[in-house]
């Protein structure tokens, strides 16, 4: 009898006090925090948009999961990275979105059974839903939020 496993491949992405989780096919590269135009003047602007990323000829918004939940400092350390996503809306105004992560991302296979979901009343803006897989606590982004809320900010500026 053959079993019919469906796999996920995913990425366990450091942020500052924990991880996101993203499927592999979402997250076009991760790269130095280099390329990064901070901006200067964050009048109109809300704390979590930190600038842009030039990236492969394009202007990426950069932005901080940590800064939406509550922290401060997104670049806590000297491993800052950026991931590019993938939006999910066929967006030509903003096919890519630039988050701020720290270290290296881990390759995650999940599978029914080594995921579960955690308790939802604490989510952020920023947070689909609360996961462990294999007892690792990630939360996933709600990319069509942080979408919506890049596309605010931009007109709001």
């Amino acid at each position: 009898m053959a079993t019919d496993t469906q796999e996920v491949y995913s990425l366990m992405i450091p942020i500052v006090q924990s991880n996101i989780l993203l499927p592999n096919s979402n997250v076009a590269e991760i790269v130095p925090f280099s390329n990064v135009e901070l901006f200067d003047d964050m009048t109109n602007k809300p704390g979590w948009f930190l600038g842009h990323l030039f990236w492969r000829g394009q202007e990426i918004p950069l932005i901080s999961i940590d800064v939406i939940q509550g922290l401060s400092d997104p670049q806590a350390n000297k491993r800052s990275r950026v991931a590019v996503a993938h939006t999910l809306n066929s967006n030509r105004e903003l096919p890519y979105i630039a988050i701020v992560v720290q270290g290296i991302p881990r390759l995650s296979h999940v599978r029914q059974d080594n995921i579960k979901y955690l308790a939802e009343e604490s989510l952020s803006d920023a947070e689909k839903m609360h996961v462990t897989v294999d007892d690792i606590q990630a939360s996933i982004p709600d990319l069509d939020q942080l979408e919506e809320m890049i596309m605010a900010a931009r007109s709001a500026a």
